[in-house]
């Protein structure tokens, strides 16, 4: 039974007291009571191992803060999200520092078993307590004493035994407890995080507990933030009802789900940061080479704010690496396309990524009023009567609430598509991609390859003029600075030749491909469900066929089992969606294996990685049948990651994958895959060939996980 340290800080030790001698958010709990305390003082006022009172909570509180009140020591972080708020707002200097300063003179931790473990008896927890507070330099031989408290109420929400502890950051003699001190076997400082992991692992083998498998098979195990983790809970309000969770799901789990699925399907870093923006994530990289100050060697990642901010209204940011071992960006650079064009890319896609937004400002209003610009979406010439006439009956059709609800819908997709492209020609590709949004350029009146502008339709499927034809807008209509001159101003896309002739490219294929990608929609669908089957059975095999349960190479397959189901995930139903999320959390929770890091380029692309690019690929109504296509290969290949885990000695996180195959395999048991017959599949395969599937040598596209 791992034990699971969560540390917290404060400015009022009265308020945790109370809250720990409380009901708690959700009635939670049960008979508070002090099980053990730094002194024999400290002990008696918090009733001295009886059920605490209200009393007894004011007096606990009272003598924990005694030393803080008499030598009036502050105990002070500057906080670096708060500053950077205060001076956009516009404070400088003292102003916005002594905004940004937090006392932090409570310190909070509690120490927790996972709820099918046994529950402890008070006295083992009151040794684990001392033990626990020693390890952590509160209870220091050489310096003045600091005052603490363990506090029982019960189990956690998730059933879990625990105990709270509390404890002031000055010592009787005015001094502060240190959060860094020196590591005691590896030389160099160590934070109160890192320190209460390895602490409590020291512990769990001292009492005879599960010592967390990840730590002694050199494998990386991720926390989660106590504030994210709790807005996941019933929340109780002012009034003492219970409100429902702030969030579903913790941010870093989605996001480690998020990035996993896009780093497979991406075959370069540049396309990496394309995916990520498209799949509205929230990007910013990490430039710390002391030699090249420009060059990225790292990155953070967030939900948008509108969905996860920090009480400044700012997305809260996550490191590749604290997401997954496997996330950080040069594990990740391994098996991206690595050669001199790659990496200038790269670099302009970060850049890009860096830049203010352009978008930022206010939107301009965006007329109602039909396309009537001097080339038509079809050829590029004058518009004709008919042209025009078709598109005000479609208006006079549809009625203007619907009409302005299109050109919302398109505004919406075409900014988000233009705040990932790091250049013209990936906007216009990530156009032609979309999988409900026509587009066409405009030329320059006698050129074929100078494009001035371009329209934009949603598909008949969504919206039609009474003769079932798309009803265009030009861009340049819909507001928020799509005009192509505009976004080629503010979007900083480059402008040298190459890229113009990439760019004019682009936006002929783009001109091409509308009139063509969804003439066989349905064929399309099962040709792309049949090429992702064929991927999933090769995977099934080299997972499976692997004789090594010790092999290293089994947590890269779970890495990339994960971003699998990751992808297909993105494009269900919540509620099929809610197994196949779990089993791809419980992969990649045994992903982030710890190695050095290999060269740049030298990873080959896997069969599983093609299923994710495939996946993200497709539109929503298209993955639930790519999934089922897939489902059955997938999870052998699960199956066989979770027995190799077992003889590694990994038994928690295997049992937790068994749980989610049968979860998953539960769910699906009555939606049956019957793939379509070849020769049909054969006539389309050319038509429906996906964007993601390029030119890679078949014979290569898996690791060997056994060698």
């Amino acid at each position: 039974m791992p034990m699971m340290p969560a540390i917290s800080s404060g400015a009022r030790m009265h308020g945790l007291v109370m809250y720990l001698a409380g009901p708690g958010k959700a009635n939670e709990h049960t008979t508070p009571h002090v099980v053990a305390a730094s002194s024999r003082e400290v002990f008696a006022a918090g009733g001295g191992g009886a059920r605490m009172t209200r009393e007894d909570a004011v007096a606990l509180g009272r003598v924990l803060d005694e030393a803080r009140v008499v030598f009036g020591t502050e105990v002070t972080r500057r906080d670096t999200a708060a500053l950077k708020a205060a001076q956009e707002r516009g404070l400088t200097g003292y102003d916005a520092i002594a905004e940004a300063t937090r006392d932090e003179n409570v310190w909070h931790c509690s120490l927790s078993l996972p709820p099918d473990a046994a529950a402890l008896d008070e006295a083992t927890w009151s040794a684990i307590a001392h033990d626990f507070m020693t390890g952590m330099g509160f209870d220091d031989p050489d310096a003045a004493d600091a005052r603490w408290v363990a506090i029982h109420h019960g189990a956690t929400t998730n059933g879990g035994d625990h105990i709270h502890i509390a404890a002031s950051r000055v010592r009787d003699d005015g001094t502060v407890v240190a959060k860094w001190r020196p590591h005691p076997t590896r030389g160099g400082n160590e934070g109160d995080y890192p320190r209460a992991q390895r602490v409590a692992r020291d512990l769990e083998q001292t009492y005879g507990l599960e010592v967390l498998s990840s730590y002694t098979k050199n494998m990386a195990a991720r926390g989660r933030a106590h504030a994210q983790d709790a807005a996941t809970k019933p929340q109780r309000a002012p009034d003492g009802s219970v409100r429902d969770p702030r969030i579903a799901e913790v941010p870093s789990v989605t996001l480690a789900r998020r990035v996993r699925a896009v780093a497979a399907a991406a075959e370069s870093e540049a396309e990496f940061v394309r995916l990520a923006r498209t799949d509205e994530l929230v990007l910013r990289s990490a430039r710390y080479d002391t030699t090249d100050p420009e060059a990225v060697t790292g990155f953070s990642v967030g939900l948008p704010a509108e969905e996860y901010a920090n009480q400044y209204g700012r997305p809260i940011m996550h490191g590749g690496k604290k997401l997954g071992e496997d996330l950080s960006l040069p594990r990740l650079r391994e098996r991206w396309i690595d050669d001199d064009q790659a990496r200038a890319d790269a670099r302009a896609a970060w850049d890009h990524v860096d830049a203010a937004p352009p978008f930022g400002g206010a939107s301009r209003p965006a007329p109602t009023r039909p396309t009537t610009d001097t080339n038509t979406p079809e050829a590029g010439g004058p518009d004709t009567d008919s042209t025009r006439g078709a598109s005000a009956h479609s208006e006079h059709t549809a009625g203007a609430a619907d009409l302005d609800a299109m050109q919302a819908r398109l505004r919406s997709i075409c900014v988000k598509l233009a705040r990932s492209s790091a250049t013209e020609a990936d906007y216009a590709r990530a156009l032609r991609d979309h999988p409900d949004v026509l587009a066409r350029p405009r030329f320059a009146t006698g050129s074929t390859t100078g494009v001035v502008g371009y329209v934009v339709a949603l598909h008949p499927s969504i919206v039609s003029d009474d003769d079932g034809k798309p009803i265009w807008r030009n861009a340049s209509y819909l507001g928020d600075g799509l005009a192509l001159s505009e976004l080629r101003a503010r979007a900083g896309w480059p402008t040298d030749d190459n890229h113009r002739h990439l760019a004019s490219a682009a936006w002929t294929r783009t001109r091409r491909d509308t009139g063509e990608r969804r003439t066989a929609a349905s064929a399309a669908d099962q040709a792309h469900a049949h090429t992702a089957h064929q991927h999933a059975r090769r995977w099934e095999r080299t997972v499976t066929s692997v004789t090594d349960p010790t092999s290293t190479g089994w947590h890269t397959a779970a890495g990339d089992t994960a971003a699998a189901l990751s992808a297909a995930a993105r494009g269900l139903n919540p509620r099929d969606a809610a197994s196949v999320n779990q089993l791809a959390d419980a992969l990649g929770g045994v992903a982030g294996h710890r190695r050095s890091t290999h060269a740049a380029g030298t990873g080959a692309r896997t069969a599983a990685q093609r299923v994710a690019a495939t996946m993200l690929a497709a539109s929503r109504d298209d993955t639930t049948l790519l999934w089922l296509a897939t489902m059955k290969q997938v999870l052998a290949a699960s199956k066989a990651i979770s027995a190799a885990m077992d003889a590694q000695g990994h038994t928690r996180h295997a049992a937790r994958i068994r749980t989610a195959i049968g979860a998953t395999e539960h769910h699906f048991a009555d939606q049956p895959y019957t793939p379509a017959p070849t020769r049909d599949v054969a006539q389309v395969r050319s038509a429906a060939r996906p964007a993601t599937e390029r030119s890679i040598p078949s014979d290569r596209d898996t690791h060997d996980h056994g060698r």
